[in-house]
């Protein structure tokens, strides 16, 4: 008859129980009697960066202005063009010359188109002095109603609907300056067809019939039509824009002076430039496809080597934050809220709830729960207990190894006793 072990069998079940018994302690141990570990490989460090929300676009290089030019054939007989398709030419250049039919006629015509221009000149200067004399209200003098306003009634209804906010009176100092720099525009405009008015009166009135047209205008001839037909001639101007067309679905995201990164693959150039129209309609309907949208972006620098025509990528920044505390997206978890697992100084995991913003390859933006420098465990994330001891893998290139073979004899001596005698 077999002999039975008994003290084996006892031995195996003795360590059964005491695994059983081990296992169902840590696992009813709520209370956290029970130190854990949490064994960690992959951790990094929220960064302080400048972080943007980009909506990406194609565009291409346009000229800004394209200007036609004609001729009257009531005002005489036409003789020759001066210049030629491809010529650049600049204000108050000869563009073409005619024969005056009814000199008194013609006279009489010019003259009266010089005092026109200058009493529109006149008006435009004194709208230029008002503007500048004018004092922006604080926001709670903004509802007086014998507040003055230069602005138009769309404007005044903007700062008015606005009043209530501090901002108020930043924005209608915007406006200010952007109805300023359109007024001087409007005043060279009409400066430059003054001058060009009493150029030809004063030929008129020198030679009696012969009149030589110059151009208002600096840019290349484009396009001219032998047979007079309306415009006789085109001119583009030299000023490049970049135009392009923004997807239905973000077209809610972008208005305009939202400011545009550019890149132009022909010449590898990065560029800004800043959203300076904007439409509200779509360039066409589709029923069944996504509506475009156009915008137009006015460079802030214009590369001498950029042409009308040449392709350009753009990222319109929509949103961004500056010097803001981010960290990775994949050491961020979630459930009910978002939160991350803190590897606090005391050597503990911490599980912290955190606030987002904006994100950008990865990035997120921590609003509140994180600062600048504070470490994140990322993986595994089967370890991650609140208040746990975590462990880390050893790096071994952040070791100083160098350091310690380059120390000399009698160091390595003096720790070698040290450690002898403290055991």
């Amino acid at each position: 008859m077999k002999k039975i072990n008994i003290k084996g069998r006892m031995l195996g079940l003795l360590i059964i129980a005491f695994i059983t018994t081990n296992a169902l302690l840590i696992y009813l141990d709520e209370d956290s009697h029970i130190d854990r570990k949490s064994y960690l490989h992959t951790w990094s460090q929220t960064v302080t960066q400048d972080l943007f929300e980009k909506v990406e676009a194609k565009g291409v290089f346009a000229s800004q202005a394209s200007v036609p030019v004609y001729f009257d054939g009531a005002d005489g007989s036409f003789q020759q063009f001066l210049v030629r398709e491809g010529d650049k030419v600049q204000e108050g250049d000869d563009l073409y010359t005619y024969n005056v039919e009814d000199y008194a006629a013609q006279e009489t015509r010019l003259e009266g188109e010089v005092q026109r221009i200058q009493e529109e000149i006149t008006a435009v200067e004194d709208y230029i002095d008002n503007l500048e004399g004018y004092d922006i209200p604080d926001p709670s003098a903004s509802n007086d109603p014998s507040t003055s306003s230069f602005f138009g009634e769309d404007s005044r209804s903007t700062d008015n609907d606005a009043a209530s906010s501090a901002g108020s009176k930043v924005e209608a100092e915007y406006l200010k300056e952007e109805e300023l720099a359109r007024q001087q525009a409007e005043l060279s405009k009409q400066q430059a067809l003054l001058e060009m008015a009493e150029d030809q009166l004063d030929q008129l009135q020198e030679t009696g019939e012969q009149i030589t047209v110059t151009s208002q205008f600096s840019g290349t001839v484009t396009d001219i039509d032998e047979e007079l037909k309306a415009p006789i001639l085109t001119m583009k101007s030299a000023d490049l824009v970049l135009e392009g067309e923004i997807m239905e679905e973000d077209r809610t995201q972008v208005e305009e002076n939202l400011t545009v990164d550019v890149f132009v693959p022909e010449l590898e150039l990065e560029t800004t430039g800043t959203i300076t129209g904007l439409d509200e309609f779509p360039k066409q309907t589709d029923l069944e496809g996504k509506s475009r949208y156009p915008f137009t972006v006015t460079m802030d620098e214009v590369d001498e080597e950029l042409l009308p025509g040449y392709h350009a990528d753009m990222k319109v920044i929509t949103s961004e934050s500056r010097e803001a505390v981010a960290a990775l997206d994949d050491a961020l978890s979630t459930e009910e809220n978002l939160y991350a697992w803190v590897m606090n100084g005391d050597g503990l995991l911490e599980r912290r709830e955190v606030t987002t913003g904006i994100e950008e390859n990865g990035l997120v933006e921590v609003v509140s729960g994180l600062e600048d420098g504070e470490w994140i465990a990322v993986a595994p994330k089967d370890e991650f207990r609140n208040a746990s001891v975590f462990i880390t893998s050893v790096q071994m290139e952040d070791l100083p190894v160098k350091h310690l073979i380059e120390l000399d004899q009698s160091t390595i001596l003096n720790y070698g006793l040290l450690g002898l005698l403290s055991r």
